[in-house]
């Protein structure tokens, strides 16, 4: 791949862990706006996470109730008796069904490694969905700088540190996540979010696994892929 079509590819796809943490908050009128870019990024790294999207923006485009959508997610992520879908790692990797686990703590200890800390308006646990999907964000964005600065090396070890955090903790509760809210969203919209979320994942595992390949890296650890495969 052509440097430049290369770099076009590596900034759609931090533009698409932005973009996609984006829907993870309660509807807004600006969703829409949000779903079109979303949509045009994603074209160019999962054809199949933009075909969910592009089925979610014709959702709002015919007149979607955003009542409804605010119920769902409301009754999806927020509770307030029982999430039917909740969006924090630490629920499906800690014992117990916990909040604020050891894995969160993981979570933030990467964070840290980084000089990352959630912001202070911020009030959710740090392995919220939309906060690792941000962190997602930040380690391609980190990766596309080193890249423009000719630094190999460092660009090699922010795809490994993708790879890890996705073995480690994405790909290790989003698939359940994910099924969780294709179970029981009351809206096609939230279903294709989370089909979106899934394929748009495995993608990317796919990517760094090819390019760590390449450079001749080992894996730390293997991931079950049939476990995401799309519904």
């Amino acid at each position: 791949m052509e440097t430049k079509n290369l770099l076009n590819h590596e900034l759609s796809r931090m533009e698409a862990f932005r973009l996609l943490s984006e829907c993870y908050f309660l509807p807004s009128p600006g969703l829409s706006d949000t779903l079109n870019s979303l949509e045009l990024y994603l074209a160019n790294v999962s054809e199949l996470a933009a075909k969910c999207v592009q089925r979610m923006r014709k959702d709002i485009e015919n007149g979607q109730n955003f009542k409804a959508l605010k119920v769902d997610f409301a009754k999806l992520f927020v509770g307030p008796y029982q999430l039917m879908a909740a969006p924090y790692g630490s629920v499906y990797l800690d014992d117990g069904r916990t909040l604020m686990g050891d894995s969160t703590f993981d979570v933030k200890n990467r964070y840290r490694e980084e000089g990352l800390d959630t912001a202070k308006d911020f009030k959710d646990a740090p392995d919220h969905i939309t906060a690792e999907l941000e962190f997602m964000y930040y380690l391609v964005f980190k990766e596309i700088e080193a890249f423009s600065d000719s630094d190999i090396e460092t660009v090699i070890g922010f795809i490994q540190k993708q790879k890890c955090f996705l073995e480690s903790h994405l790909l290790a509760w989003v698939p359940v996540f994910v099924d969780n809210i294709f179970e029981n969203a009351d809206t096609p919209f939230y279903q294709n979010l989370a089909m979106a979320t899934q394929k748009f994942l495995l993608e990317n595992y796919q990517i760094v696994c090819a390019v760590l390949d390449s450079r001749q890296f080992n894996s730390e650890k293997n991931v079950e892929i049939n476990s995401i495969q799309a519904q």
